[in-house]
Order: C-alpha cells, then sequence, then structure tokens
C-alpha cells in the first residue's frame, strides 16, 4: 500500500512535467495538470465530507450521554491534539493534526476507547497525503488513582487509510493521566504504530487529550486513619466557682452571683444616688419650721445609709437690709439646719458644715415678696457615686 502512495506521488510528478517528446506537449501537460486538479478538487471535497460525518457522529454521541445515569458506567470523551513522526522510508515530513476519543471506564483501572485523527502530512518534493486512523485502544492504569498523576500502559488494534488505501494498525505506549477536577483530567501518550502487511515501516506519535467524564462522581480522597482523642484533662481548680481557675483568678473570693472578668474580679457598675434640702425661712428669722422636719429627716436616712457621705449646709437671704447683717442671717440659718440634724436625728457634727453666703447668690428676684421668700433658703444637693457589681 505504501509503495503505491510513493509510487502515485512519482507519477504526478512525472506527469506534471512537460517532457518535449509530444507535438502538443504544452496542450497535453495542461490538459493533465486540469484532470489532477479536478481529481484533487473531488478528493479535498470527499475528505471535507467525511471530517463533517465524523464530527457530527460524536456531537450526536456526546448529546446521548447527557441521559447516562453514574450507575450504568463512566463514559467520557477525550479531544486533542496527535503528532507523528513518520517512518524516514515514506517520504512524509512530521505532521500535528486533531485527535477525538469517545471512551467507556469498566473498571477502577481499565477502559477503552475508539478514536480517531485526520493529517495531511506534506510530502517530500511537494505534494500531501490524506491520512485518517481510526482504532480500538485498552487503556490500563498502574495504580488505583488514589493520587493526581496516574502512569498507565495504552494498546490497540485499528484501520489507517492512506489516500483511500487500508491498512491494519497496531499501537503500543504508555503515558500519563493528571487529575485536574473530579471530572476532568489531562492525558499524554507516546506510541509505537506498527503496520500489518507490506514494508516494515513504524511511525512513534504523542498525543495530549482532555478527558471529560459523563456520569462520573468525584472520587472521594482517601480517609486518613483517624487518631484516638486524648482523655478529656481533670478541670482547673476553681474554689469561688465564677469560671476563672484559681491559678489566674486575682479575686478568688467573688461571690457566685456577680459576673466576673477575665482574672476573676467582679464587674463594676456606676450608680448615683442623690438627695436635695430646700429650707424656706421667714423674714429676718433663723427658725427651722416644723413644715421642713421630714425634709431634714430624708437627709439624715441618706447619710445614714452612706456612712462615708458629708453634708455642706448653704444658707443664703434675700436683699432686704445690709450686706453685713445678711451675711451674718445666713450663716445663723444654716448652723439652725445643722444643729436640728445633729439633735433632731442623731448625725454627727463632724459630717456636716455649715456656711452663710449672704445676699449674693439669690434664685429669684429680690423686687417681689414671693422672688424674697424664695431667696431666705438653707439648701443642700447631695451626690453619691455608688459602686456595684453586675449580676451573673
Amino acid at each position: 500500500m505504501r509503495h503505491t502512495i510513493r509510487n502515485d506521488i512519482r507519477c504526478y510528478n512525472t506527469l506534471s512535467k512537460p517532457t518535449g517528446k509530444f507535438r502538443n506537449g504544452p496542450n497535453i501537460h495542461n490538459r493533465i495538470r486540469d484532470v489532477v486538479a479536478i481529481h484533487s478538487n473531488l478528493e479535498a471535497t470527499e475528505k471535507r465530507m467525511r471530517k463533517l460525518s465524523l464530527v457530527l457522529g460524536f456531537v450526536s454521541i456526546l448529546g446521548s450521554l447527557n441521559s447516562v445515569q453514574a450507575a450504568e458506567g463512566q463514559f467520557y470523551i477525550a479531544p486533542g491534539l496527535q503528532w507523528m513522526d513518520f517512518d524516514g522510508n515514506r517520504g512524509l515530513e512530521n505532521d500535528t493534526g486533531p485527535i477525538l476519543g469517545l471512551g467507556y471506564d469498566f473498571t477502577d483501572r481499565t477502559s477503552f476507547e475508539l478514536s480517531t485523527f485526520d493529517l495531511d502530512p506534506s510530502v517530500n518534493g511537494g505534494g500531501e497525503i490524506d491520512l485518517d486512523h481510526y482504532k480500538l485502544d485498552m487503556f490500563y492504569d498502574l495504580n488505583d488513582n488514589d493520587g493526581r498523576v496516574t502512569p498507565f500502559v495504552v494498546g490497540g488494534l485499528g484501520n489507517t487509510d492512506f489516500n483511500g488505501e487500508n491498512s491494519t494498525m497496531i499501537d503500543v505506549g504508555a503515558g500519563l493521566k493528571v487529575g485536574l477536577s473530579g471530572n476532568v483530567e489531562w492525558r499524554t501518550a507516546i506510541r509505537a504504530f506498527n503496520y500489518l502487511g507490506g514494508d516494515d515501516d513504524r511511525d512513534v506519535g504523542i498525543d495530549s487529550s482532555l478527558i471529560f467524564y459523563f456520569g462520573r462522581e468525584s472520587r472521594p480522597a482517601p480517609r486518613p486513619t483517624p487518631e484516638p482523642e486524648p482523655a478529656p484533662a481533670a478541670p482547673a481548680p476553681d474554689s469561688d466557682r465564677d469560671g476563672v481557675p484559681d491559678s489566674r483568678d486575682e479575686c478568688p473570693d467573688t461571690p457566685m452571683n456577680y459576673a466576673v472578668d477575665d482574672v476573676g474580679c467582679p464587674i463594676p457598675v456606676e450608680e448615683v444616688a442623690r438627695v436635695e434640702l430646700d429650707v424656706l425661712f421667714e423674714f429676718d428669722r433663723d427658725v427651722v419650721r416644723p413644715q421642713y422636719l421630714p425634709e431634714i429627716e430624708e437627709v439624715a436616712e441618706f447619710m445614714e445609709q452612706y456612712p462615708d457621705v458629708v453634708v455642706e449646709l448653704e444658707g443664703h437671704t434675700d436683699s432686704m437690709g445690709t450686706n453685713e447683717y445678711n451675711q451674718d442671717l445666713s450663716q445663723r440659718r444654716a448652723n439652725a439646719v445643722r444643729q436640728s440634724l445633729i439633735d433632731d436625728f442623731d448625725v454627727q457634727g463632724s459630717r456636716i458644715t455649715a456656711t452663710g453666703y449672704g445676699e449674693e447668690q439669690p434664685v429669684a428676684t429680690n423686687d417681689t415678696a414671693a422672688g424674697r421668700q424664695e431667696n431666705r433658703r438653707v439648701i443642700t444637693v447631695i451626690i453619691k457615686t455608688l459602686q456595684r457589681y453586675r449580676p451573673r
């Protein structure tokens, strides 16, 4: 068969050159060239139709795979590129072309694949040859695909079409698969092609393909052997049971109902306690009227509740009279309220101070009787900031 191809090439080259042996040599040469051109066009059209049929067939098969369930097997399609290094006796230059395979994984290690590739190698000296391969290959993985890279061996049987001349072909080789995702792999292989019958020509090819699986679930990664869980450690001592171990508890005797911080101390919350006193006096008098005793008692109770509280009483007058007289009158009024706290409610005198401010700090106008009444007063405001603890 390969002799026929070489003879066809030599015949074409001979007929394409005018020899001068015929009277109408140029005309004959032109006619031969036209016939050859028509024949080449017909062959090119036939070649394109074969390629189109092949593509449509694979598209149809790919569409049918959408209905395949995972339980029915692991089909895949493998488009890629094929490079061929032809035997030197062929007179053909190396060439690269598309390859397309359709396969099925029968086991975790074994798969079968139908594939085809089409090349148009150039002939040494001019011209091209249409070369089509159709083959069935068996792949055998050399490990269980537990890792990302899987080596394999491959062997197959097929048919090679050299410009319409067919011969049986055997290929053997080896390669690697690399997992890209659960359903996609990259595969490359180097193979030797041997043809039965005829010459002993042997070709070498390298193919590279992407494999797309259908109905295949991602293979789970092997589960590592779980290590035995360590025995739970004994809880650290916590004497006051506030959740902070004694080793870092800076407040070891915290009551159980208190919220604590990271070092076991109660979390403070500030509160404000407040009491006010406003005792009014008659004109030019420094006697506490009975109606104000409940207010004075309230101040005494506040002071009893908070023993660290001290009180400052402020005495005031209206503007009637001289400054000197009013200063003395305001002091006497403050002293009167202080003495009531001591005598009537048993408050320690050391916790009370009394200061007169005369007529200098009025709170109302002195032009009316009502305003002057408001200015004749003894007042105090006690504010206590309390530090309590947040409950747990």
